[in-house]
């Protein structure tokens, strides 16, 4: 994968995360800042970053519940080194966030 398009479609991704949780997130319980390639989100569980990180191709995720990861974009999908899917790491750990 070139640069560039490794560039698009990972700010595509992030750009995604951001909008939906935003529309999921009913009562405000979730605070999102998106800027310069980073999300923060904060729950009351703890502070979860996303970040582009352009010089390994990866979007590095930090969650507050189960740590680091790494993630490659392989097949369409965003994938760790251990087979972990970004979507579903998101949504297991955030959607005790959205349970009333």
């Amino acid at each position: 994968m070139q640069p560039i398009e490794f560039s698009n479609i990972a700010e595509q991704v992030l750009l995604f995360i951001a909008d939906t949780i935003e529309s999921l997130d009913h009562d405000g319980s979730i605070d999102i800042d998106f800027n310069n390639d980073m999300i923060n989100i904060s729950t009351n569980k703890g502070i979860f970053v996303i970040n582009k990180h352009s010089a390994s191709m990866q979007i590095w995720l930090a969650s507050p519940i189960s740590g680091p990861y790494h993630f490659s974009y392989t097949n369409g999908k965003w994938r760790s080194h251990t087979g972990s899917e970004l979507f579903e790491i998101l949504t297991n750990e955030l959607q005790i966030q959205f349970k009333k």
